[in-house]
């Protein structure tokens, strides 16, 4: 089965997600060593086609994390795609680094943030 594609308010979000890094969000979400990263990928915490209470959420879903905390190539302690219960033992929850996220985006005033039932459906997971 084909995954489904991004619609344009997902695509915008993660556009805006990849705007909001400039701003500092990488050090925010991870720390002071991470403050000056420029090096970063979007993470699909659940993949893209993932759906909760039949609301899809996927491609909302999405975290900017450090190259070396995320690619499959990194063979870093903490990497989220091989270590996943080591970073969030250091990180925290992903469900609560998204909420993190949508905090800091939010505050920055000039974002639009998912949509309401997008956002319940994401502080209902345990992720």
């Amino acid at each position: 089965m084909a995954m489904k594609q991004a619609n344009a308010a997902q695509k915008q979000w993660m556009k805006d997600i990849a705007d909001a890094c400039q701003y500092g969000v990488i050090g925010a979400l991870y720390g002071e060593e991470y403050e000056q990263c420029n090096n970063w990928q979007l993470h699909h915490v659940k993949g893209r086609s993932f759906k909760h209470n039949k609301t899809p959420i996927g491609h909302w879903l999405v975290l900017p994390v450090p190259f070396e905390l995320h690619d499959v190539s990194s063979n870093h302690s903490l990497n989220v795609t091989h270590h996943k219960n080591s970073f969030t033992e250091e990180f925290g929850m992903q469900t609560e680094l998204m909420g993190e996220l949508i905090g800091l985006m939010s505050a920055m005033g000039f974002y639009n943030m998912p949509p309401d039932d997008v956002i319940d459906a994401i502080e209902d997971l345990n992720a």
